[in-house]
C-alpha cells in the first residue's frame, strides 16, 4: 500500500515566503563590492575569472605562496571606515613585502551597521587597491550587522630568498626602513605617509623588500605593526631567539614628533631589517635609490634573548626577555 502523498504546497504562498529569506535578500549587500571593484581583475583569463563566482580564479604561479591576514581595530572600523579600508589593504600588503614577497589580490570581510558606512569601507578598500595596483577578487559583505568590523587578507609569492624573521642571528646589524613623510592621521598613533602619495612611489616602496631579498642586501624582516617600534623588535627577538640593544639615540622621528609616539606608532611604510654588517652599504644605495626612505642602523642583534633600551647616556631598559613568551612563536629548535 502506497504512503499518502502530502498535499501540494500552496505555490503563491511559498514563493511569497522565498522572495522575503533573508539569505537571499541579504545577497543585494553584494551590490556594493560590485560597483566599488573592476569585475575582471585579470582579462587574460577570461570570464571564469569575472568577479561574482564562489572563488576567484588567479593567475598560475610557480613561485612559493604567501597568505596574510589582518583584522582592523573596532574603533578604527566605526570611527574612520575610509582610512580602515585603506589600512585593511596596507597591512597586508606589507606583511608580503616583510618577507620579500610580492602581493597578487586582496579578499575581505565586511560587516557593516548600514549601507553608507559599508560604502566609505569598500571605498577605502577600492582606493589602496587601485594606488597599489593590487587586485579585490572577492570577499563577505553584511551591511545589516549589529556591529563594525572588517578583516582582510592578501595572497602573494615569494620568488626569491624569504625574509623570515627566524633568519636574524647574533652579529647582525638591525636598520630601521620607514617612510617619514606626511603625518598622524587625527589624534591617533597612525602615521599616514602614504593615502596622498604618488601612486608610482607606493608601487616602487612596495616593490623594494622583494629586490633587497633577492640581492642578498638583507636577510631576515619583520613589518611595523600595531605594535609599533618597540613591540616589533621584540616579536623580531623571539622569533629569532636573539636579543637586541635598541640604540635610541640612532632612531630620528620626523620634525616636530617626539620620540615615544615615534616608537609606538602604525607607520604607513615601516620594517626591521636585520643585515650582515659587511651589506651596509649596499644596503644603503638601495634604499636611497628608491628615494624618500630613511634607513637607520638602530642595533644589533645579540645572543642572549632579550630586548633593551639604550638611553642617549648609557643608561639601559630591559623591555622583554626571552623566557617570558610574547607571542609564543619562538625560535625554532
Amino acid at each position: 500500500m502506497s504512503p499518502p502523498q502530502a498535499p501540494a504546497p500552496d505555490l503563491s504562498a511559498l514563493a511569497g515566503r522565498l522572495r522575503h529569506l533573508s539569505g537571499l535578500t541579504g545577497k543585494a549587500d553584494i551590490q556594493g563590492p560590485a560597483s566599488a571593484f573592476p569585475h575582471q581583475p585579470f582579462p587574460a583569463l577570461g570570464p571564469a575569472a569575472a568577479l561574482g563566482d564562489d572563488a576567484a580564479l588567479l593567475p598560475p604561479v610557480a613561485a612559493p605562496l604567501l597568505l596574510a591576514c589582518e583584522g582592523l581595530h573596532p574603533e578604527l572600523v566605526t570611527d574612520d571606515p575610509w582610512f580602515a579600508g585603506w589600512c585593511g589593504v596596507l597591512v597586508n600588503l606589507s606583511d608580503i613585502a616583510a618577507m620579500g614577497g610580492t602581493p597578487i589580490a586582496v579578499v575581505n570581510s565586511l560587516w557593516s551597521r548600514s549601507a553608507a558606512h559599508g560604502a566609505e569601507v569598500l571605498a577605502g578598500l577600492c582606493r589602496a587597491s587601485e594606488a597599489f595596483g593590487v587586485p579585490v577578487v572577492g570577499g563577505h559583505t553584511n551591511l545589516h550587522s549589529p556591529y563594525d568590523a572588517l578583516a582582510v587578507a592578501v595572497l602573494g609569492t615569494a620568488a626569491g630568498p624569504v625574509l623570515s624573521a627566524r633568519a636574524a642571528r647574533a652579529g647582525d646589524h638591525c636598520h630601521l626602513l620607514i617612510d617619514p613623510t606626511g603625518g598622524f592621521r587625527s589624534d591617533s598613533l597612525c602615521w599616514d605617509a602614504a593615502t596622498g602619495a604618488d601612486p608610482a612611489r607606493l608601487r616602487r616602496q612596495l616593490a623594494l623588500m622583494a629586490d633587497l631579498a633577492a640581492d642578498g642586501s638583507v636577510h631576515a624582516a619583520k613589518d611595523i605593526s600595531m605594535g609599533g617600534l618597540v613591540g616589533t623588535a621584540a616579536m623580531f627577538c623571539e622569533a629569532a631567539g636573539c636579543g637586541l640593544h635598541l640604540d635610541l639615540a640612532a632612531i630620528h622621528p620626523p620634525a616636530g614628533v617626539a620620540l615615544e609616539p615615534w616608537l609606538t606608532c602604525f607607520p604607513s611604510f615601516g620594517f626591521l631589517l636585520a643585515a650582515r654588517p659587511e651589506q651596509d652599504i649596499r644596503l644603503a644605495e638601495r634604499v636611497a635609490a628608491c628615494g624618500g626612505l630613511l634607513l637607520e642602523r638602530v642595533g644589533r642583534f645579540s645572543a642572549e634573548p632579550q630586548l633593551v633600551l639604550v638611553g642617549k647616556e648609557g643608561q639601559r631598559e630591559e623591555i622583554w626577555r626571552g623566557d617570558i613568551p610574547l607571542t609564543g612563536f619562538g625560535a625554532l629548535s
